[in-house]
């Protein structure tokens, strides 16, 4: 962030990509799209490379592992990245270990990202309906292939909010050597969560998993499309190729704008882990309220809301009554809608979800029935 900031101040020509060269150029361009043009560059001396590091995106990747406890490392085209790369490097370590063709068990609904590695590394899956089918299933599971899979995948939290117990799992695991890989990419603000308040909600590293992606954008205050890749030390053995996973499946133009908007966070961590603590309480209570209301809010992890249809009202009566009163939601179908929070909503958003559940409660809101259907979250996993 530092550099950019001095780039931008630097008065220099720019004789390199891309093509803005960091202003207008008397284009109609919008004020806010001129702004984050001045501070968008390319490899040029002294920014690093994001996917062969050895000066400052080195420094804050290392920065951002200080924060997480883990080798971590920037993506910046999300979690879909990261994912590819955690299964790219579960089949090296496999392959370290044994000459059998690689498979991986996978727990419950996935996303597509996981199935386009999958594709991509040729290798088998094995599925589960859920992880409480795992410790049923894992001596059937070697005794059909006479050897261990390449990992055991869990996407936790699902979309929903639902958690797995990953220490739990962790355990059963451990005697035979599989590695835990977890698609976390709704989970990085768990990592700034009182864990004596909330002891379901744990980051996947403090629950031992070996490998992790998260969604940095998902939860935490950096651009859409940032993520972490975060290995742990049971993985040592892949740290040397961690980086050739991530440029394999990743832009060869990695955006800068995204790499400094995870160096900022790192600056603000402290902060943020205060502000959660906070928020979480506010959002605990508002939960409360609605319930109380008479609605059917399901149980999810301490951010999210998530409100199922009832016996009057939709999902889509239920996002149309928030458009109503200037909320957006993350996404709805016929069923539910869910509303994902962070610190960064104040008390006015909170204000504004209570009154549009008031409406539907008093019946003082006839649900507009010209709200295009909703686009469900669940149409990215199978």
């Amino acid at each position: 962030m530092d550099f950019l900031n001095e780039y931008e101040k630097s008065d220099i020509s720019r004789l390199h990509m891309p093509g803005h060269k960091g202003k207008s150029g008397g284009f109609s361009v919008p004020y806010w799209l001129e702004e984050a043009q001045k501070f968008d560059i390319t490899e040029i001396s002294g920014a690093d490379n994001l996917y062969n590091p050895s000066g400052i995106i080195m420094q804050s990747e290392e920065n951002a592992g200080k924060i997480f406890g883990a080798k971590t490392l920037y993506s910046t085209e999300g979690s879909s990245q990261a994912i590819k790369a955690m299964l790219y490097l579960a089949k090296k370590h496999f392959e370290k270990l044994s000459k059998e063709a690689p498979y991986v068990v996978a727990s419950g609904k996935c996303h597509k990202a996981f199935f386009h590695a999958v594709e991509l590394l040729g290798l088998d899956v094995k599925r589960l309906d859920s992880a409480s089918d795992l410790k049923a299933s894992l001596g059937t599971i070697i005794d059909e292939k006479k050897y261990n899979p390449i990992g055991v995948y869990i996407t936790y939290p699902d979309y929903f909010g639902n958690v797995s117990d990953l220490k739990n799992i962790k355990e059963i695991l451990s005697p035979f050597g599989i590695p835990l890989l977890v698609d976390g990419a709704h989970c990085a603000y768990f990592k700034f969560l009182d864990y004596t308040l909330y002891p379901e909600y744990i980051h996947p590293v403090d629950c031992g998993a070996d490998i992790c992606c998260a969604s940095a954008h998902k939860t935490l205050p950096t651009l859409t499309g940032t993520a972490y890749l975060h290995i742990n030390d049971s993985l040592e053995d892949v740290f040397d190729e961690a980086k050739h996973a991530m440029e394999l499946f990743g832009s060869s133009s990695p955006s800068y704008l995204l790499i400094a908007s995870m160096d900022a966070f790192n600056g603000t961590a402290a902060e943020y882990k205060k502000a959660v603590c906070a928020f979480c309480e506010k959002t605990k209570l508002l939960k409360n309220e609605l319930s109380n209301m008479g609605f059917n809010v399901g149980k999810s992890d301490p951010l999210r809301i998530v409100v199922l249809k009832d016996d009057v009202f939709t999902g889509k009566d239920f996002a149309a009554c928030l458009k109503n009163n200037k909320c957006e939601c993350e996404c709805f179908d016929k069923d539910y809608v869910i509303m994902m929070l962070s610190p960064l909503n104040d008390g006015e958003d909170l204000n504004r979800i209570k009154e549009a559940f008031l409406t539907l409660k008093e019946g003082k809101y006839n649900p507009d029935s010209s709200l295009s259907d909703g686009y469900s979250c669940l149409d990215n996993f199978k």
